[in-house]
């Protein structure tokens, strides 16, 4: 009896497998059109679908692939690790390569190292990276770019964000002192005086709007002057490696590489006139608000607290009538 049950279901199980094998090769193939379109965001999942669906050595090398393609590098590492270790254990000949493929790209991941001062309990920080719970005092491999920490701190939540370049390190121990607080009085409660605003001067907003306009175009340039210089160079590497010196010569790899540099070009072309644009339509908002107090501020006497924006500098302005 129980050979018959073991018979019906490896009977059901075959068929579930092969479905799954099918959708898997569906979802790689589409996967490998998505990546060779640089669609890196959508590609890389779907890589990853299909590895779940049918596990294999040759799977997890393209899902390391793709992330390292799209600057991924820390999942790219994991990936080539997973695969590297199903290689090993199954003593196939590519385990060798994947490790000089992991050798490759190691010391470009960034590693973070997050820690609390001496002495700080860890479990009631709380400490999170990325939304994610995090060994402290320990290494860890993370991709390119922005990364957000969040911790406790007396029960009250903090956060900071950092950046991460490729191949950089940081060592960083997280502020655990409580906020601060108003002094006693014997024991009472401390009342925080209120504080009383005048109106604002008409232009403020529009001399702020016009600095945040203007800093964007700053911004911009800077932006387009990095997308410029670095399709020059794309643009002359492919030249050089693969078209024989010549913009005529070109192989197939030369013209989509030498393609994909003069689009880049074009773009920073554009994002050089919206800047400008940006930086012009800054300072005209800035140089046309309006200047002086609204009139009922003028009529009445009492404190006020404005701020101030502008000429690189920032505070407050406390007066008032009397």
């Amino acid at each position: 009896m129980r050979a018959l049950v073991a018979i019906a279901i490896l009977a059901c199980a075959q068929p579930a497998l092969a479905d799954n094998k099918s959708e898997a090769d569906a979802l790689f193939k589409k996967a490998k059109k998505l990546h060779a379109d640089k669609k890196y965001s959508d590609a890389c999942p779907m890589f990853e679908k299909s590895d779940a669906l049918d596990p294999g050595i040759g799977a997890k090398l393209n899902v390391a692939k793709c992330y390292e393609d799209w600057g991924m590098l820390a999942r790219a590492y994991r990936w080539y690790t997973d695969a590297e270790k199903m290689a090993a254990d199954a003593k196939d000949k590519r385990a060798d390569k994947i490790k000089e493929l992991i050798s490759a790209i190691d010391s470009d991941v960034p590693r973070l190292t997050l820690k609390l001062p001496d002495g700080a309990d860890a479990t009631k920080a709380d400490v999170k990276l990325d939304g994610k719970p995090v060994e402290l005092d320990k290494e860890q491999r993370v991709d390119p770019g922005p990364h957000e920490i969040t911790w406790l701190a007396d029960g009250q939540k903090k956060s900071k964000t950092i950046p991460m370049e490729r191949g950089g390190e940081r060592e960083l121990t997280l502020d655990l002192r409580a906020p601060a607080t108003n002094g006693g009085n014997g024991g009472g409660t401390v009342e925080t005086p209120p504080v009383v605003e005048s109106p604002r001067s008409p232009g403020r907003t529009r001399r702020i709007i016009g600095l945040s306009v203007g800093a964007a175009g700053l911004v911009g340039i800077g932006v387009a002057s990095y997308l410029t210089l670095d399709a020059r160079s794309k643009y002359k590497d492919a030249i050089d490696t693969h078209c024989m010196g010549s913009k005529d010569m070109c192989s197939d790899q030369g013209l989509a590489i030498t393609s994909d540099a003069r689009s880049q070009a074009n773009l920073a072309t554009v994002v050089t006139v919206i800047s400008i644009a940006a930086i012009g339509g800054g300072i005209a908002l800035y140089l046309t608000a309006p200047k002086g107090e609204p009139k009922e501020a003028k009529d009445k006497s009492a404190l006020y607290i404005t701020p101030i924006v502008g000429g690189g500098v920032g505070g407050l302005v406390v007066g008032g009538g009397f």
